[in-house]
């Protein structure tokens, strides 16, 4: 996923765990071609830093960003 492409709010899918995760935070400069992205992982108090690369959008989006995705209300 292109670092242009992140906004806060974004629900994302984690390449090498699967995991869907929330993006929390801008794209900060780690190299000229990889950006670190801070997330947190959905039903986890989880906070990560992932290169931009290994995170690939998630079909359902929140209504914010065009998605229709409501959060269950068993979910922290």
């Amino acid at each position: 996923m292109k670092a242009s492409d992140i906004q806060i709010g974004h629900r994302v899918v984690v390449s090498p765990s699967e995991r869907t995760a929330l993006v929390v935070g801008r794209p900060e400069y780690y190299t000229p071609r990889a950006k670190l992205v801070r997330i947190k992982y959905e039903n986890s108090t989880r906070y990560e830093y992932k290169l931009n690369h290994q995170l690939e959008l998630c079909d359902e989006q929140y209504p914010a960003h065009g998605g229709t995705y409501v959060k269950p209300e068993n979910d922290f």
